[in-house]
Parts: structure tokens; C-alpha cells; sequence
């Protein structure tokens, strides 16, 4: 048991007010990318038909869109890591929301594919792995920072093994044990980032550099959607193999 003076206990609830602070700075920031990605993942198919009408021009230009996204998110990734780099807290909000928008119009094409029903049951699913894993993170109070390099070194090998595959191998036992190891990698990645932002909070560094609050949303943000994009994609794969029986 710790006993504080008045002073000393003074100091502790500021330093932590602003640990608090600044780790809810981040999940704002991450609340605000999820909300970005929604508004425009409902509303550009809608938008589209509205200002060009619904014809075969429409659809050409809607598709032009997604596709602009689909590059969009390798080029604000690319931006993003470097804006992070060298400490420009206005261009990291501008690469983050550019992203999040990028992710949004990619998201919007899936749901027409595969229906709002899946994917809201798909995202159901995300939602409760990723406040599980979260919390695992939280509870780890910034412990787990070592491990990132080895996640790191594990998701550039599986996505290289995936590449492989459908480039070449094209084996079904192949892509399944690579998703569902993508699947736990990013899972590991979520603890690991979050136990980050709570080190980050906990010494505040969050509340003195905002760059590095937007670059930790943009993180969780990132390990957010691509796993969501996989469970997606396996609970479709199911999903249309269940139909066919």
C-alpha cells in the first residue's frame, strides 16, 4: 500500500488526467476514421446517381471512383508513416481522413456486392473481437511494445505467402490457413498497438504530440478495417459454399 502526500498526490491525478486525456484524444480520432468510413461508404452509390443518373455513365464513374480509392489507401498509407516521421500534425489529420474516406468508397462496392445485411454482421463480429483484444491491451499497461516488431515481421510474411498463392500456387488449403493466420495476427496487432497507447498515455506523450495521437488512431483504425475486410471476406466464402449444398 502507497501512501502519497497532498502534493505528491496532487501530481499523480493531474499526470493522470492528462494520460487520460490523451488516450481519449486517440480513440476520438479512431471513432471519427469509423465514421468517416461510414457516412461514405452509405452515401457514395447514392451520390453517384444523384449527380449523373442512373445509367450505364453512372456506373463507369462510380466504379472510377472505387478503383481511385483502392489507390488512394496504398498512397495515404504510404503519406501517413512519412507525415508521422516528420512531425506534421495538420498533415496527418488530412492523410488519416483522405484514408478513411479511400476505405469508405472500397467498403462501399463490398456492400453492394455482398449485401448491409453480411456486412453489418460482419462488422458486428470485428466489433466484439476488437473491444476484446483492446482490453487485453489495456490490461497489459504498455508491456507488449517488444512484440510489434515481430508482428510486423509475421504480417509482411503472410502477406507475401498470400500473394504467392494467387499469383501462383493458387491452393485452397493455402489461402484458408493464411487468412485465418492474417486474421490472428491482426488480432495480435490490436492488443499490441492499444498496450502502445496506454505506454503513450501513461508517459504523455499523446498530449504533447499530436502527430503521434493521429498516427496511433490511424493504426487502430488500420487494424480495424483489414480485419474486418477478412472476416468479411471468410464469412462470404462460407457463405456461398453453405448455398451451394
Amino acid at each position: 500500500m502507497e501512501f502519497y502526500s497532498e502534493e505528491q498526490a496532487k501530481y499523480h491525478a493531474e499526470h493522470k488526467t492528462i494520460a487520460n486525456k490523451g488516450i481519449f484524444t486517440v480513440y476520438g480520432y479512431f471513432g471519427l476514421g469509423i465514421l468517416v468510413t461510414a457516412i461514405v461508404a452509405l452515401s457514395l452509390p447514392y451520390l453517384v446517381t444523384a449527380l449523373f443518373g442512373d445509367g450505364a455513365d453512372s456506373s463507369s464513374i462510380y466504379f472510377s471512383i472505387v478503383f481511385g480509392c483502392s489507390i488512394g489507401l496504398i498512397v495515404f498509407s504510404l503519406i501517413s508513416n512519412f507525415t508521422a516521421i516528420f512531425q506534421h500534425p495538420i498533415g496527418m489529420i488530412v492523410c488519416y481522413t483522405l484514408y478513411a474516406v479511400c476505405f469508405g468508397g472500397l467498403m462501399s462496392m463490398i456492400a453492394l456486392i455482398v449485401g448491409y445485411s453480411t456486412l453489418t454482421y460482419a462488422l458486428g463480429i470485428t466489433s466484439a473481437m476488437f473491444l476484446f483484444m483492446s482490453l487485453i491491451g489495456y490490461m497489459s499497461k504498455g508491456r507488449l511494445n517488444k512484440w510489434i516488431y515481430y508482428t510486423i515481421s509475421i504480417v509482411f510474411a503472410l502477406l507475401i505467402a498470400a500473394l504467392f498463392n494467387i499469383l501462383i500456387f493458387n491452393n485452397s488449403f493455402l489461402y484458408w490457413v493464411v487468412s485465418y493466420a492474417i486474421i490472428l495476427v491482426f488480432m495480435l496487432l490490436i492488443i499490441v498497438d492499444t498496450s502502445r497507447i496506454m505506454q503513450a498515455g501513461s508517459e504523455n506523450v499523446l498530449e504533447n504530440n499530436k502527430t503521434y495521437a493521429v498516427y496511433c488512431a490511424y493504426r487502430l483504425y488500420s487494424d480495424f478495417m483489414i480485419l474486418l475486410y477478412y472476416i468479411l471476406r471468410i464469412i462470404v466464402i462460407v457463405g456461398a459454399k453453405g448455398g451451394r449444398r
